[in-house]
């Protein structure tokens, strides 16, 4: 009973003692220490940082150590080496130190001061795995399947609690490799994750699964990130300047045509709602002659490259767009063939004229001012591009107003009037300017019907 007895005294007094230890810092020095219950040095101010103890019945304090943190037990021995970076890393060795842990169940990266290099120790600081890494990041995960990144040859990687790399050191950045080794750890979607990195030998992009291995060899430019709920199965690359779409095993779904990434993501989400291929068309340059012409979905070319401008077709699915040739527009067919001859100064001139084609107006129904490359005359075309009136003017200008009472400015002799659709002059050539001509003009045909 007495020996009972003596027991629980010096218990209560080791809590005692314990509880009396109070973080001090010495002005002189500006060094921390820990004084007892009354007011002396109990562990003398030594630490250039240094926390309060904490735990239950085996007390320890983080403390920092000729530049690296560490724990001190009650009587100021330290029982974590102080080999770690930040307070966290040594509080959780120390946490392992009070729960009695066998030294090496756990174990935490720790730098070789000598060669700079990382490896990972257990709470005494003996090596667990010699430090060969140029970085490497706490464990994650319960073992067996527990892992952390390291750095190794410029890129990181991960290893098991083994050491083994079981995840190629092959990412860019120690974040992707982390996101590797949750995939690993939860063992879910091994033949879709894929994630972009570079070739070491040629700085060009590909995708690598969660293991590190290529799926998608090094080739391309630049790259967009395959979806994360991996059921989108496609992604977006560039090669010779020019973008494109693979799947997630490098299977070219569209080549390799489009100018930017936006539009060959927009090319490939014809083919995701099942648009009929050949009713799509995008205009586009090819890359040797920098010649206009429009491709498919795939980045085939439904319409050969002849032109030197193009525009879109309506919804990239109409009947009709305009193309360039020899300076001038013409309106063209889903087919490539000219639905105008190529008369026109301006795309949406010749687009006008597409319009009316497509809506089966009549022919002369719109007039078209155009110079005649030839002698310098203006005239008038149909939206076939032919002459309805005759290229004998100075200069001309749109037809105002619809068909029954339409006039359009027109300069012959050094002076403007206004011609109706036949070329007749209406208004009198005694204007200085196409707009004093069209004010007459409107007036004239707000009263007469042709």
């Amino acid at each position: 009973m007495k020996r009972l007895t003596i027991l629980i005294l010096l218990t209560f007094t080791l809590i005692g003692g314990t509880m009396a230890q109070t973080l001090s810092q010495e002005k002189s020095s500006r060094l921390y220490g820990y004084k007892n219950a009354e007011g002396g040095w109990q562990i003398a101010p030594q630490f250039s940082h240094a926390n309060p103890f904490q735990g239950h019945f085996k007390k320890f304090a983080v403390v920092k150590l000729d530049g690296a943190w560490g724990c001190c037990d009650v009587r100021g021995e330290m029982i974590v080496r102080n080999i770690f970076h930040s307070a966290e890393e040594a509080e959780e060795a120390g946490k392992q130190w009070e729960s009695g842990d066998e030294p090496g169940k756990w174990v935490y990266p720790a730098q070789n001061t000598a060669t700079d290099k990382w490896g990972f120790v257990d709470y005494y600081g003996k090596w667990k795995f010699e430090p060969v890494y140029e970085d490497a990041r706490p464990f994650y995960g319960v073992e067996p399947m527990n892992y952390a990144t390291v750095k190794y040859d410029g890129r990181w990687g991960c290893i098991d609690g083994k050491g083994v790399m079981v995840i190629a050191p092959i990412f860019m950045a120690q974040e992707h490799a982390d996101l590797a080794g949750k995939q690993w750890i939860n063992g879910l979607h091994y033949d879709t994750w894929r994630y972009p990195t570079q070739g070491k030998d040629n700085n060009l992009w590909g995708y690598v699964n969660y293991l590190g291995r290529w799926m998608v060899q090094p080739e391309y430019e630049d790259y967009d990130y395959f979806g994360k709920d991996h059921n989108y199965i496609y992604a977006q690359v560039k090669k010779n300047g020019r973008w494109g779409s693979i799947d997630r095993y490098g299977k070219v779904i569209s080549q390799m045509i489009f100018p930017s990434m936006q539009i060959a993501d927009y090319a490939l989400s014809q083919l995701e709602h099942g648009r009929a291929i050949d009713k799509w068309r995008y205009p586009v340059t090819d890359i040797q002659t920098q010649k206009w012409g429009w491709v498919d979905y795939t980045g085939e070319w439904c319409i050969e490259p002849m032109y030197e401008g193009a525009s879109h077709f309506v919804n990239d699915t109409g009947e009709f767009a305009t193309a360039k040739m020899d300076g001038y527009w013409c309106s063209i067919g889903a087919a490539g063939e000219w639905l105008s001859k190529n008369v026109f100064t301006l795309s949406r001139e010749a687009e006008r004229a597409g319009y009316e084609w497509d809506n089966d107006q009549e022919l002369g129904h719109w007039l078209y001012p155009i110079k005649n490359p030839e002698n310098g005359y203006w005239g008038w075309v149909d939206f076939k591009g032919q002459w309805v009136i005759n290229p004998t003017f100075e200069d001309g200008k749109e037809f105002i107003y619809s068909w029954n009472n339409r006039t359009a400015p027109a300069k012959m002799d050094g002076r403007w009037g206004c011609i109706d659709h036949t070329g007749r002059f209406v208004v009198a050539n005694i204007y200085n300017t196409s707009s004093e001509a069209s004010v007459a003009g409107r007036k004239w045909s707000s009263k007469k019907k042709f």
